[in-house]
């Protein structure tokens, strides 16, 4: 069966979408099976998820669907992203930032959510291209301005509290994953869609200091000064667990889509390089430590509900860094987990059946999040760089 990908029209301003054959990918051993699991679940989230209250967890079940209408061609979706894009653009406040849906603002989930606008940007009219772009600019015109990105190059987590229009309870110190979903990935599209060389060495910058936390077994600490995370600190035992123990797959499925937006869109071959060198030991630890399931981390745990994307971020490498049958194989396990039923469910897809989850501080409940991430794992799994394609 032959998978079939979408190429691109431009008429009257209006992006049109055409059904074009694709080489199967080699990270699926039953093509319809995954297919089928995937349609099942963008019908679902067109049904049930049209209008997400968390700004991130809604922007992660829309570009699912954009990468829906592009392996299927099933208009509804692009329309149901268009139209959630839409009230982004609406709800930006006038100081450039978003309202998150959890009483904070936190550049790693408005970074997820811009990830959105970067996957409508190639199906939608001018006018709405150019609304994207001016909303974004502001979005990092005020992070520039409010001293969130550091010497370091690390990018601070936002605002603890935004209430009736104010943001308060500034957090600047470097942030893992702001640093990655910020700093790494929307920086780096500001860089392609302005050519403005400020916003490529924000990208680098951030990234090499993420990469410089690394220890020697190629694992990446979660640093967050909002928790006290202190990877200076030694002794402490529930600062050495947050740091390294706690959520260090869903670090690295951030990780990645920073690493991977800026290696192929940075257009600098030596910065390039020096990225590509400098993960593959956090590579060799995600291919080392995947469980014999075929998921990341422990099951059913925080971690694990957010770590679907290292899918993605193994793809990348296997196809741009180095071929490893190693990766094949562990997408393939993965994919296969997912094709049953029962482990559906039990993982948490809330379309095979499972109940939404435990809230996790009060911002979200985790089978939601699992669910919205899934669908971009399982759609690179299809179609091997649709999730990184600008």
């Amino acid at each position: 069966m032959k998978i079939c990908r979408l190429s691109v029209l431009v008429l009257a301003g209006v992006v049109l979408v055409t059904a074009t054959a694709r080489p199967e990918s080699p990270f699926c051993q039953d093509p319809a099976a995954t297919r089928g699991f995937f349609k099942n679940l963008c019908d679902y989230i067109v049904a049930e998820q049209p209008d997400n209250r968390v700004m991130f967890r809604g922007a992660y079940y829309m570009r699912t669907l954009v990468a829906g209408y592009e392996i299927f061609g099933e208009r509804k979706y692009l329309d149901t992203a268009v139209a959630f894009a839409d009230k982004l653009l609406t709800n930006q406040a006038p100081s450039g930032y978003w309202p998150t849906g959890y009483g904070a603002i936190f550049f790693a989930d408005t970074g997820s959510a811009i990830g959105l606008f970067m996957a409508l940007d190639r199906h939608v009219d001018q006018g709405r291209r150019q609304k994207y772009l001016e909303a974004v600019r502001r979005h990092v015109t005020a992070i520039e301005a409010d001293g969130f990105i550091n010497p370091s190059g690390g990018i601070g987590a936002g605002w603890l509290k935004y209430e009736n229009g104010n943001a308060s309870g500034r957090v600047a110190k470097e942030y893992t994953v702001g640093s990655a979903l910020c700093g790494g990935e929307v920086f780096t599209w500001m860089y392609a869609k302005t050519g403005e060389d400020k916003y490529r060495r924000i990208a680098r910058n951030a990234l090499n200091w993420i990469l410089s936390t690394m220890v020697e077994d190629g694992r990446i600490p979660y640093i967050f000064e909002g928790e006290g995370t202190d990877p200076a600190k030694k002794g402490d035992w529930r600062n050495d667990y947050r740091l390294w123990e706690r959520i260090p797959y869903d670090s690295s499925a951030y990780i990645g889509e920073g690493v991977v937006a800026f290696d192929l869109h940075c257009n600098q071959p030596e910065w390039q390089a020096e990225i590509r060198k400098k993960i593959e030991p956090h590579i060799e630890w995600l291919i080392r430590t995947q469980n014999y399931n075929g998921t990341w981390a422990i099951m059913d745990s925080h971690d694990q509900k957010r770590s679907p994307l290292i899918v993605s971020f193994l793809s990348w490498y296997h196809r741009y860094v180095m071929k490893d049958q190693r990766i094949v194989e562990a997408i393939r396990k993965y994919d296969q987990f997912l094709l049953v039923p029962a482990n559906a469910k039990f993982y948490g897809m809330l379309n095979w059946g499972a109940r939404p989850g435990v809230p996790i501080a009060g911002e979200d409940e985790a089978n939601d999040v699992l669910t919205a991430m899934v669908g971009l794992a399982i759609a690179e799994i299809i179609s091997p760089g649709i999730t990184s394609n600008w």
